[in-house]
């Protein structure tokens, strides 16, 4: 039985649309629930919040209307970009956004709430008595220098353009946070900093940007990975050759890769959560399956894995010793994949080459190093333990809501 006072803890999400921030957060709320405390969730709507157990309280997260951007930018190139497509330039519609999420603060009364990509709730909260924390892979929370890293840096931009944009964003943070008897942020990335602490689920290898590893003024502290998804056991194909996994989604050079996998003689399960027919590559020696099947087992098991580059299935392959193969869809899983490359531990092929991927395919699975380079990532994190950076991070949480509840 809990002998201190029960702490009132709101999560939020409001952008993004993998599950793996309902199966980063969903744990985290369930501990401090089995704790005691009382735990509400404001969350964006999607099919996958079913998945968060019944006993949490789900409110739906306020939604910023960007029907009326104009000017979309269809290659985000900084995190400026992502705001401004996401509606933050419109001063009546962020308005509204932020009198929601202070409704919803209103409402709750937490003594802390913790952010998964939600800066909407994020500038609600300048200026609200509350405790206050960031929880995400690092993506979201772009550091503090005047001017953004741009993020997609092997394209050529417009510089005036990108400064153009930014300039907007940061006026329009600074109009709302006036209107909330705020400080003037000097640069985007100020807003990120006035949290009282940023819990980064990640490793410092494969944090998103890289200026954050030396920086030592910033609150921020690196957790690791962790989920509760599950999954079944992995059932390999019985036959000669290493173990392969691939977990893919559609995308049009999918059927050559699928066809090259089923050719290779290797043993392989591929995971494809999609409505695609498979039954041309149902062989003795490749399965295809649509429901999820345990990570970390596979991790264990398989001798490379093919990934679009999801950063927690990722982390788990290389805290195994598993080398990748990356095929990034969107930006943030871009530098993921680069970041695999820098480690040593894997390599990136685009979408849109099926015959450059089948090569480096070819060449990944015979490459020792590959190997050996994973196999020094996993040496370095033998100790970690989820379970225990799971529990250390809710203390922090509890510490910071009795923080705020003592003041």
């Amino acid at each position: 039985m809990q002998s201190k006072p029960s702490l009132n803890v709101l999560f939020t999400w409001e952008m993004g649309g993998d599950l793996g921030h309902l199966a980063r957060l969903r744990p985290v709320a369930l501990e401090l629930q089995r704790r005691g405390h009382s735990v509400s969730l404001a969350v964006k709507k999607t099919a996958a919040t079913n998945a968060l157990a019944p006993s949490l309280d789900v409110i739906p997260a306020p939604v910023i209307d960007s029907s009326g951007v104009r000017g979309l930018i269809r290659e985000p190139a900084t995190f400026a970009d992502i705001l401004f497509n996401a509606g933050f330039t419109q001063e009546q519609v962020l308005e509204k956004a932020v009198q929601d999420w202070r409704g919803i603060f209103d409402k709750v009364k937490p003594d802390v709430v913790v952010q998964d990509h939600s800066p909407c709730a994020l500038l609600a909260l300048q200026g609200w008595p509350a405790a206050s924390a960031l929880l995400g892979t690092g993506f979201a929370c772009p550091p503090n220098k005047q001017r953004l890293p741009d993020i997609r840096a092997w394209q050529n931009h417009y510089p005036d353009r990108i400064r153009f944009t930014e300039d907007q964003v940061l006026q329009a943070l600074n109009l709302q946070l006036a209107k909330q008897g705020q400080a003037a942020l000097v640069g985007i990335g100020e807003l990120f900093t006035r949290v009282d602490k940023n819990f980064l689920a990640t490793f410092p290898e494969l944090d998103h940007y890289a200026q954050r590893r030396h920086d030592e003024s910033s609150s921020h502290e690196y957790c690791g990975v962790w989920s509760d998804l599950g999954g079944a056991q992995p059932q390999w194909p019985a036959v000669q050759g290493k173990r392969v996994f691939a977990y893919l989604k559609p995308f049009r050079g999918l059927p050559k890769i699928l066809d090259h996998l089923l050719q290779s003689g290797h043993s392989v399960l591929v995971f494809l959560p999609a409505d695609f027919d498979t039954r041309r590559w149902q062989s003795g020696s490749m399965q295809v399956v649509r429901a999820p099947l345990d990570m970390s087992r596979l991790a264990s098991e398989c001798d490379l894995a093919l990934l679009h580059a999801g950063h927690g299935s990722t982390a788990a392959m290389l805290l195994a010793g598993t080398p990748v193969l990356q095929l990034p869809i969107v930006v943030e899983q871009y530098h993921t994949a680069l970041n695999t490359e820098r480690l040593g531990a894997g390599v990136q092929v685009g979408l849109d080459d099926p015959v450059a991927i089948c090569k480096a395919f070819d060449q990944a699975i015979a490459d020792p190093g590959l190997t050996d380079a994973a196999g020094l990532f996993s040496i370095k994190y033998a100790g970690f333990n989820p379970q225990l950076e799971l529990a250390r991070l809710v203390e922090g949480i509890e510490q910071l809501a009795q923080n705020s509840r003592d003041q």
